[in-house]
């Protein structure tokens, strides 16, 4: 067994040994699984389950095909194992009562009746009933339902349907939708379940919200396209939606996201997007919703809360191109880390020497290990002199005052600096002084 752990290890740098286990945990304890039945357990994307299956080929009957059914030799030696399960979610924790199960059940057969099969052109894809409960659930339990108005930007999941069969405690609820089977599946779903105050308006996010609708909601949900440029119209809308800075006390977005753990950076660009708009992130729990369709993605999202405060506001003009079948510049401009540091009470003697200032640089550069490629200085009349140093991820530009012992730096690197919890006591030491301030530029 160790030397199988040890083979998945090598094989598989993705995943941490828990992980690993867990896999085990789920091929030990359920039999008949498909690729795509791993996939949604886990949340873990194709390319990582298929590369896991090919480092368990010895245990399996069949690496190749669609399912994932251990040997004889692989079952006995995993029913030989104590292997302790892995938490894929923390949503995995809830336990549903029989009164969830009953709506559970409500939902299935909603839709089952009701649910149009996924368009491409809108990004669509289908949650699983559990999930659908689960995000009118959060809904519930946030206290962001009871004499709410609430709004759904896009609700090819019958989102909005679920809640109202869930929670009838809600003040109006208004679905934007730019699908016109998915418009008439929901009016024909309230019409048939008698639910009042749910209305539904034809809705490009991409065009401009009626000006009756501006700020008149309290809650706004949406699951938009998987881009940058999705999240950054969707939130746009949201915060027209919801009103101006005066009306933000007790108002929320309530977001869904999905995206492979192999493009980090594209998590860390929606969190960007996030901080631009003056958002708090109250709470996010990863994977949190299942779907069908989205093996790319582990058919998992993540759930976003974000409390809208005083910061919070628009940031005008609309992008053209959102979905993730689309050619969008934004998504192929890669990550950017910017840091603005001013340090203050510098000693003279530091600034005003040029060998003193070039080895202090390049000591920030070797602590954070920024790879210089080429170096320049440029002097100026009083002291003052100006080092830059292109790098091979970017650029670090550094600014001396010696009449006010003062120095700016400014990083800029298109990969996450190394280390960058600790620039703060970088820069303090090497410039012996405790006054420093950094800004980071998202």
């Amino acid at each position: 067994m160790n030397n199988l752990i040890d083979k998945i290890k090598k094989n598989n740098l993705d995943l941490d040994e828990s992980e690993i286990y867990g896999l085990l945990c789920i091929l030990k304890n359920k039999s008949g699984l498909s690729n795509n039945d791993l996939i949604t357990y886990t949340g873990l994307p194709k390319e990582t389950v298929k590369k896991f299956k090919q480092s368990i080929s010895e245990i399996l009957s069949d690496v190749e095909g669609d399912s994932v059914v251990l040997s004889k030799q692989g079952a006995q030696l995993l029913n030989e194992q104590d292997i302790k399960c892995h938490i894929w979610s923390l949503a995995d924790k809830y336990i549903f009562s029989d009164e969830d199960k009953k709506y559970i059940e409500q939902i299935k057969l909603l839709k089952s009746k009701y649910s149009s099969k996924p368009k491409r052109d809108y990004d669509q894809f289908l949650a699983t009933p559990e999930s659908t409960f689960m995000k009118s659930k959060v809904l519930i339990e946030k206290g962001l339902v009871k004499q709410k108005s609430i709004a759904f930007i896009g609700d090819d999941d019958l989102n909005s349907v679920s809640l109202a069969v869930i929670d009838k405690s809600y003040k109006n609820i208004v679905v934007y939708e730019i699908d016109d089977e998915i418009i008439s599946n929901i009016k024909n779903a309230c019409e048939d379940l008698n639910i009042s105050n749910l209305t539904v308006e034809k809705y490009d996010a991409r065009k401009n919200i009626p000006n009756r609708y501006f700020g008149k909601f309290d809650t706004v949900v949406f699951d938009p396209p998987y881009t940058k440029s999705g999240v950054t119209l969707f939130l746009q809308r949201a915060t027209e939606l919801l009103g101006n800075i005066r009306d933000f006390d007790r108002k929320y977005v309530v977001m869904y996201y999905g995206n492979s753990f192999k493009s980090p950076e594209k998590n860390l660009k929606v969190q960007e997007v996030i901080g631009r708009f003056g958002f708090s992130i109250e709470d996010r729990i990863e994977k949190f919703a299942r779907y069908s369709g989205a093996e790319s993605i582990g058919n998992a999202s993540s759930l976003y809360v974000l409390k809208a405060n005083k910061f919070t506001r628009g940031l005008g003009g609309v992008p053209e191109n959102i979905y993730t079948y689309e050619k969008t510049l934004d998504e192929k401009f890669p990550f950017v880390d910017h840091v603005v540091i001013k340090v203050y009470d510098v000693k003279k003697e530091i600034t005003l020497s040029k060998k003193r200032m070039l080895d202090t640089v390049e000591n920030i550069c070797k602590t954070h290990r920024l790879k210089v490629v080429d170096k320049k200085t440029t002097d100026f009349r009083g002291g003052g002199m100006t080092i830059s140093f292109i790098l091979a991820s970017s650029n670090l530009t550094v600014h001396t005052w010696p009449e006010l012992n003062a120095v700016h730096i400014d990083l800029i690197t298109c990969s996450p600096i190394f280390n960058k919890d600790v620039l703060y006591t970088t820069i303090s030491e090497l410039f012996e002084t405790k006054k420093v301030e950094c800004f980071y530029i998202e």
